[in-house]
């Protein structure tokens, strides 16, 4: 296949589970802010929320989990140089590993303890606050441990940047941007699950109105500033890569993720502003797959540049 299909058609594979993934990190704090202080008018449905979007926390975690094993299996047998360096022990396997199963074991109390700490809410918040930050640091580790599997031939454990790449490196426009995107593809991922547990959670046409335009606001107000740093990625490569074969691969994907995301962010201002957000679940799927695109065109221009 020629190259210039094959990148965004992987990237495209690709992107699902760590839309998946990202989403599962995210989730635990989308919820877990909520649960402090909120009002008394929509205290319930605040608390359904979180309920609902706790639980799919898990089988996002669980499809994105089975995901990364079986591309671990077929990169061990398309590609055994590289997963002889992800898979190594201790690093950088010990420490993606940790921060996967702290993270797992957090959002797992989290959910399991919802109805008996209902009135120590700050500790319970914190909970999903603390599953969160540790399924961030497994995402600051990956893009740290990428770096050295990009730039330096040596052993993980012989390069002294190895937890904290050097100021003037990529991955700090990278890591902020999965960040933002993490929150989301949770508030995006979570408003269709609610879509899809409708018939059998019904909460009322009034909780499933509050609920998805609250999971709306946080796909697009996360998406935005992740936008920024996607955005400053792309100037800070270019200068390099307007020179290299690959820049077309770039420079279209790049293009894709501005005007994917874009028309996601629009629909979910639709779905906000709109007085019955139920009639517009569409708009809701439809900004999940726009920013799936979005997401498979930073993957494909990050595989151009840096393994291209």
């Amino acid at each position: 296949m020629n190259e210039n299909l094959l990148i965004p058609a992987i990237s495209s594979l690709v992107s699902l589970p760590i839309s998946l993934a990202l989403a599962a990190a995210g989730l635990p704090l989308a919820s877990a802010v909520l649960l402090i202080n909120p009002p008394k008018r929509v205290k319930v449905f605040r608390d359904k929320f979180g309920q609902q979007t706790a639980t799919f926390c898990f089988m996002a975690g669980l499809a994105a989990l089975l995901c990364m094993g079986a591309a671990a299996a077929l990169i061990e047998s398309k590609q055994p140089a590289a997963a002889s360096f992800w898979l190594a022990w201790p690093l950088p396997l010990a420490p993606l590993a940790g921060g996967t199963v702290l993270a797992a074991v957090l959002a797992a109390v989290y959910r399991a303890v919802w109805h008996n700490m209902r009135d120590n809410r700050a500790v319970h918040a914190s909970l999903g606050v603390a599953a969160t930050l540790s399924g961030w640091l497994a995402c600051y580790l990956c893009v740290s441990f990428f770096r050295h599997f990009v730039v330096s031939s040596s052993e993980p454990a012989a390069d002294p940047t190895l937890f904290l790449p050097p100021v003037n490196s990529a991955a700090w426009y990278i890591f902020p941007a999965a960040l933002g995107l993490s929150l989301a593809f949770a508030g995006s991922l979570g408003g269709l699950y609610l879509i899809h547990r409708r018939d059998k959670d019904d909460f009322g046409r009034d909780y499933y109105n509050y609920s998805l335009k609250l999971a709306c606001k946080w796909a697009l107000f996360s998406t935005l500033p992740a936008l920024v740093f996607l955005g400053g990625h792309f100037a800070r490569l270019w200068p390099e890569v307007r020179n290299l074969p690959s820049r077309q691969i770039f420079f279209w994907s790049e293009a894709a993720v501005l005007a994917s995301f874009a028309m996601a962010c629009l629909l979910w201002i639709l779905v906000i502003r709109n007085q019955n957000p139920l009639r517009l679940k569409l708009h809701c799927a439809a900004g999940y797959v726009m920013a799936l695109l979005g997401l498979a065109g930073a993957a494909s221009a990050a595989v151009s540049y840096y393994l291209g």
